[in-house]
């Protein structure tokens, strides 16, 4: 399985063989940070401006690999395949409990996924990303199946440290809390005897009900706390620093707002912002309180001025977020933009067909239309990656993630329904 899709991995070096860092910035990188002088890191380019408005964790680990730990290539290159081989074997798990496909079209799903080849190649944060990513959705469905406060407070410490190396995370609590909450929570209890009354048995199983609902709410405050935990260095640091409330990187908080910094991938086109954008250089070369400050006053005043349109460029922000695809963004005028939330939205149709169908046990269509629709994201991968810019992201992950959740909810809301019916 894992090797079906290594033909991803030469694609990847045919198609871009120039899109890797150089394996010596991240020895610059770590020299710079060991003298104390700070580093900004953007994309595959480093700089000595005492900066630190990318993630905070990957600047420590590159240190840590390239000061500490003997052969570090050949450590990070051990590390990215697990991470790959990791990445195939959730995807496999998950795709297994959506439809319930075969071992052999199981393979072919996992093998036709884009993102999977990639990480094994690249010395940039998107590995750590991705191992975390991986970490937290391995403790979800961990916890599902086998909840305790031990496996809550190491999801919490996960979702916590997601946060810390991508902001964009910080959504991953929409999907882990239902989850959580509703787990294996319809256990009839011992109150469903067919001489009870009706009332009777239906007192007993709600009684049932909230006390696992009881139990799993406890365990997500734990998560809450954990998670809270990690992320309160970084707060406090943000707050002193920046006089603001920031829960991911020091931008974070600025771009969830509207839009990334001007030029920056995923900036929206507004037009209090444009003067900026004439500017971009010399924006990027102000010092990270000033321009963090800068950004914010400009994000605030045109809230206050256009909240219409500054309510639309959020929600669209939302969509940015939820299509899982970084560099599209980048305009929202544009036409490719919308012609790829176009094409995105066409496969939701074949998501609730191929659901439908699942649940009607036609084993042979269902399973053909998961694969088509695994085939269908490889293509407009393909399409707009040739066009734009030949970069993935493990947030497709959450694609069938969130897919088994909301159909535990519907199955969860129909079986009440039909309990009281």
């Amino acid at each position: 399985m894992a090797a079906a899709s290594l033909y991803y991995v030469l694609a990847f070096l045919y198609l871009r063989p120039d899109a890797n860092p150089v394996p010596q910035e991240c020895e610059n990188i770590a020299r710079h940070l060991a003298a104390g002088e700070g580093f900004s890191l953007s994309w595959f380019s480093t700089s000595v401006q005492p900066s630190a408005n990318q993630e905070p964790v990957y600047p420590l680990l590159m240190a840590m690999f390239f000061r500490w730990v003997p052969s570090p290539y050949s450590s990070l290159l051990v590390l990215q395949v697990g991470v790959w081989l990791s990445a195939a074997w959730i995807l496999s798990g998950l795709a297994q409990r959506l439809v319930g496909a075969s071992r052999p079209l199981t393979a072919l799903v996992v093998a036709l996924w884009p993102p999977l080849g990639v990480y094994a190649l690249s010395y940039h944060p998107l590995w750590l990303r991705a191992a975390t990513l991986i970490f937290v959705v391995t403790l979800a469905l961990r916890y599902r199946d086998q909840p305790d406060r031990w496996r809550s407070l190491a999801l919490g410490f996960g979702l916590g440290a997601a946060a810390l190396v991508r902001a964009p995370f910080l959504v991953l609590p929409t999907l882990i809390v239902p989850w959580a909450i509703l787990g294996d929570t319809t256990s009839t209890g011992s109150g469903g005897g067919k001489d009870r009354e009706f009332a009777e048995r239906i007192s007993a199983r709600l009684n049932c009900y909230l006390q696992r609902l009881k139990q799993r709410l406890s365990h997500l405050v734990i998560i809450g706390i954990a998670a809270g935990v990690v992320l309160s260095p970084w707060v406090i640091r943000n707050w002193v620093v920046l006089g603001a409330w920031v829960p991911g990187t020091t931008t974070a908080g600025y771009t969830a707002l509207l839009g990334n910094h001007p030029g920056a991938s995923g900036a929206m086109e507004v037009e209090a912002l444009r003067p900026m954008q004439k500017f971009t250089g010399e924006f990027w070369q102000l010092p990270e309180l000033e321009r963090d400050m800068v950004f914010r006053q400009q994000v605030i005043a045109f809230w206050r001025e256009h909240p219409a349109e500054a309510a639309g460029l959020y929600l669209k922000k939302l969509v940015y977020l939820w299509t899982w695809w970084p560099n599209v963004g980048v305009n929202y005028r544009s036409s490719w933009t919308w012609g790829y939330l176009a094409l995105w939205s066409m496969s939701l149709p074949m998501i609730l067909i191929g659901w439908r169908l699942a649940r009607r046990n036609q084993a042979a269509v269902a399973p053909g239309l998961f694969l088509g629709l695994w085939c269908f994201f490889s293509l407009l991968y393909a399409l707009f990656a040739v066009n734009l810019r030949f970069r993935f992201e493990l947030e497709g992950l959450l694609l069938p993630y969130a897919l088994i959740t909301a159909r535990d909810i519907v199955n969860r809301v129909k079986g009440r329904y039909r309990l009281v019916a």
